[in-house]
Protein backbone atom coordinates (compact mmCIF):
# COMPACT_ATOMS: atom_id res chain seq x y z
CA UNK A 1 0.00 0.00 0.00
CA UNK A 2 1.58 3.14 -0.79
CA UNK A 3 0.92 6.64 0.79
CA UNK A 4 -1.23 7.94 -1.36
CA UNK A 5 -3.41 4.88 -1.45
CA UNK A 6 -3.56 5.11 2.25
CA UNK A 7 -3.99 9.44 1.98
CA UNK A 8 -6.78 9.27 -0.59
CA UNK A 9 -10.88 9.56 0.85
CA UNK A 10 -12.28 7.33 -2.25
CA UNK A 11 -11.56 4.27 -4.22
CA UNK A 12 -13.19 2.74 -7.30
CA UNK A 13 -13.19 -0.38 -9.22
CA UNK A 14 -13.09 -0.87 -12.80
CA UNK A 15 -12.07 -3.74 -14.90
CA UNK A 16 -8.42 -2.94 -15.14
CA UNK A 17 -7.87 -1.39 -12.30
CA UNK A 18 -3.85 -1.83 -11.04
CA UNK A 19 -4.44 -3.21 -7.85
CA UNK A 20 -6.12 -6.80 -8.07
CA UNK A 21 -8.07 -6.33 -5.47
CA UNK A 22 -10.00 -3.28 -6.54
CA UNK A 23 -11.43 -4.96 -10.02
CA UNK A 24 -14.62 -5.72 -11.09
CA UNK A 25 -16.21 -8.86 -9.53
CA UNK A 26 -18.75 -11.20 -11.54
CA UNK A 27 -21.24 -13.06 -10.47
CA UNK A 28 -23.35 -16.44 -11.83
CA UNK A 29 -26.68 -14.35 -10.83
CA UNK A 30 -29.67 -11.53 -11.86
CA UNK A 31 -29.69 -7.98 -11.24
CA UNK A 32 -32.29 -8.66 -9.05
CA UNK A 33 -30.34 -11.01 -6.71
CA UNK A 34 -27.65 -8.51 -6.62
CA UNK A 35 -29.51 -6.21 -5.20
CA UNK A 36 -31.46 -8.13 -2.40
CA UNK A 37 -27.91 -8.86 -1.20
CA UNK A 38 -26.97 -5.46 -0.76
CA UNK A 39 -29.68 -4.25 0.68
CA UNK A 40 -29.59 -7.16 3.56
CA UNK A 41 -26.32 -6.01 3.69
CA UNK A 42 -27.03 -2.64 4.46
CA UNK A 43 -29.60 -3.27 6.94
CA UNK A 44 -27.22 -5.34 9.12
CA UNK A 45 -24.39 -2.37 9.16
CA UNK A 46 -27.05 0.28 9.40
CA UNK A 47 -26.26 1.90 6.04
CA UNK A 48 -29.32 3.58 4.44
CA UNK A 49 -29.95 2.85 0.79
CA UNK A 50 -30.95 6.21 -0.49
CA UNK A 51 -31.72 5.59 -4.33
CA UNK A 52 -31.89 2.59 -6.62
CA UNK A 53 -32.15 3.34 -10.05
CA UNK A 54 -32.99 -0.04 -11.71
CA UNK A 55 -33.09 1.94 -15.37
CA UNK A 56 -29.22 2.43 -14.83
CA UNK A 57 -28.51 -0.41 -12.05
CA UNK A 58 -26.90 1.74 -9.70
CA UNK A 59 -27.57 1.85 -5.58
CA UNK A 60 -26.53 4.65 -3.36
CA UNK A 61 -26.16 4.64 0.14
CA UNK A 62 -24.79 6.26 2.48
CA UNK A 63 -23.60 6.64 6.44
CA UNK A 64 -22.71 9.63 8.16
CA UNK A 65 -19.30 8.62 7.20
CA UNK A 66 -18.89 7.39 3.99
CA UNK A 67 -21.53 7.23 0.78
CA UNK A 68 -21.20 4.07 -1.60
CA UNK A 69 -22.53 3.42 -5.15
CA UNK A 70 -22.88 0.76 -6.56
CA UNK A 71 -22.89 -0.15 -10.01
CA UNK A 72 -24.77 -3.60 -10.83
CA UNK A 73 -24.53 -4.16 -14.71
CA UNK A 74 -26.08 -7.43 -16.20
CA UNK A 75 -24.12 -8.85 -18.64
CA UNK A 76 -26.39 -11.36 -19.85
CA UNK A 77 -28.89 -13.33 -18.25
CA UNK A 78 -26.72 -15.21 -15.98
CA UNK A 79 -23.59 -12.73 -15.67
CA UNK A 80 -23.69 -9.29 -13.52
CA UNK A 81 -20.85 -7.34 -12.76
CA UNK A 82 -20.41 -5.30 -9.84
CA UNK A 83 -18.48 -1.77 -9.70
CA UNK A 84 -18.72 0.17 -6.02
CA UNK A 85 -17.20 3.84 -5.64
CA UNK A 86 -16.81 4.81 -2.15
CA UNK A 87 -16.33 8.09 -0.68
CA UNK A 88 -15.54 8.95 2.70
CA UNK A 89 -16.38 12.59 4.52
CA UNK A 90 -12.39 12.88 5.86
CA UNK A 91 -9.81 14.74 4.58
CA UNK A 92 -7.77 11.59 4.69
CA UNK A 93 -8.86 8.45 3.85
CA UNK A 94 -6.84 6.06 5.75
CA UNK A 95 -7.37 3.39 3.07
CA UNK A 96 -10.67 3.34 4.53
CA UNK A 97 -12.61 3.48 1.39
CA UNK A 98 -10.63 0.21 0.04
CA UNK A 99 -11.48 -1.63 3.40
CA UNK A 100 -15.37 -0.88 2.27
CA UNK A 101 -15.04 -2.17 -1.52
CA UNK A 102 -13.17 -5.28 -0.24
CA UNK A 103 -15.85 -5.80 2.77
CA UNK A 104 -18.98 -5.75 0.36
CA UNK A 105 -17.26 -7.74 -2.27
CA UNK A 106 -16.55 -10.07 0.61
CA UNK A 107 -20.42 -10.10 1.43
CA UNK A 108 -21.27 -10.40 -2.11
CA UNK A 109 -18.93 -13.67 -1.94
CA UNK A 110 -20.35 -15.42 0.57
CA UNK A 111 -23.92 -15.23 -0.43
CA UNK A 112 -23.95 -15.52 -3.88
CA UNK A 113 -21.95 -17.79 -6.52
CA UNK A 114 -18.59 -15.92 -7.57
CA UNK A 115 -17.54 -15.95 -11.11
CA UNK A 116 -14.45 -14.05 -11.36
CA UNK A 117 -12.67 -11.03 -11.62
CA UNK A 118 -12.50 -8.33 -14.57
CA UNK A 119 -13.44 -10.72 -16.90
CA UNK A 120 -14.29 -8.52 -19.78
CA UNK A 121 -11.37 -5.95 -20.32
Amino acid sequence: MGLKTFLTNNAETRELHTDPELRSRYYRTTFKKIKEVIEEYCNDLGIVVVNVDEVHGEMFLQTSKHHMIASIIQVNPQETAVDLKVQTYQLIGRNVPKVKIIQLYEHLNKNLAFKGVGLHP
